[in-house]
């Protein structure tokens, strides 16, 4: 004979059973937890430590430390190179270019960046692209009897199309400027930096040659000027190129250079600053 099947627990003994599990399992996971926390709190009490430890010396110890060196071995190379006038102004830094403009001073490379230290840049333009020798300009093409924008020039042979230049104008433009300014003839060769842009827009120096190809119109200007700089002779200007120019570094790294400001702040030292903006 069979056993009857066991009677079924009434409601309210279910859920306390229930309950009662669930509070099991509950207390168990509490304990784990906390069992992890315990061991885990030493470990993230030591990362903290270390993390504090990092900050000071790689946060505070470490620029500190750099900063004296700086000041103390090199304090005008670490307070940005700064150029002072006469009078004792800063007026700009031997390791960014600025832009002459005026034929009493000696002019620096083209920038692509019209040498704003704001926002230096190159060109981006590499030798194989057509763009390096005719510029980054564009043909915009313009409705008939439309206004044609600022700075443009008509295409030849394209009725309402113009050419609108960028702000790398190009081997070939850059080429034409620096001969017509120089008085030099056509078919005159030039050294490549003072018809290409540098990488950053602000290179503060040039090449000897470029700098001697000037002379000539550096020194007529300053003998229009009057006064002072009517004294000033080809030799003069040769000696203050050779005193300013800077050797490879090493000794066998780049080619030699000169620093544009530096030399233009040398001619103004002997033959006084010509009136008006450089």
């Amino acid at each position: 004979m069979t056993s009857p099947p066991p009677t079924a627990e009434p409601p309210h003994e279910q859920l306390v059973t229930s309950s009662r599990k669930w509070t099991d399992h509950l207390s168990t996971r509490v304990a784990w937890v906390a069992h992890e926390t315990r061991n885990l709190l030493p470990v993230a009490v030591r990362s903290l430590r270390m993390t504090l430890v990092l900050v000071v010396l790689s946060g505070i110890i470490f620029p500190l430390l750099v900063f004296a060196i700086g000041q103390a071995a090199f304090p005008a190379q670490a307070n940005g190179s700064l150029v002072t006038n006469t009078q004792g102004r800063v007026i700009g830094s031997s390791l960014i270019g600025q832009q002459f403009s005026q034929p009493a001073y000696f002019h620096g490379r083209p920038s692509a960046v019209g040498y704003n230290a704001a926002g230096s840049g190159s060109s981006a333009l590499g030798p194989t692209n057509p763009h390096l020798v005719s510029g980054n300009g564009s043909e915009v093409t313009v409705a008939r009897g439309a206004t044609p924008p600022p700075g443009a020039t008509p295409v030849p042979g394209k009725p309402n199309t113009y050419y609108v230049p960028g702000s790398y104008l190009g081997v070939r433009s850059y080429a034409n400027q620096f001969r017509k300014e120089n008085g030099l003839a056509c078919d005159t060769p030039l050294p490549s930096d003072i018809v290409t842009a540098s990488g950053s827009g602000l290179d503060p120096d040039i090449s000897v040659e470029a700098a001697y190809l000037q002379l000539n119109r550096v020194v007529a200007a300053r003998k229009a000027l009057g006064g002072q700089n009517a004294t000033i002779t080809v030799g003069r200007v040769m000696d203050l190129i050779d005193q300013h120019t800077t050797g490879r570094d090493l000794g066998f790294m780049g080619e030699p250079r000169v620093n544009v400001l530096d030399l233009n702040l040398a001619l103004d030292a002997l033959y006084r600053s010509p009136t008006g903006q450089k």
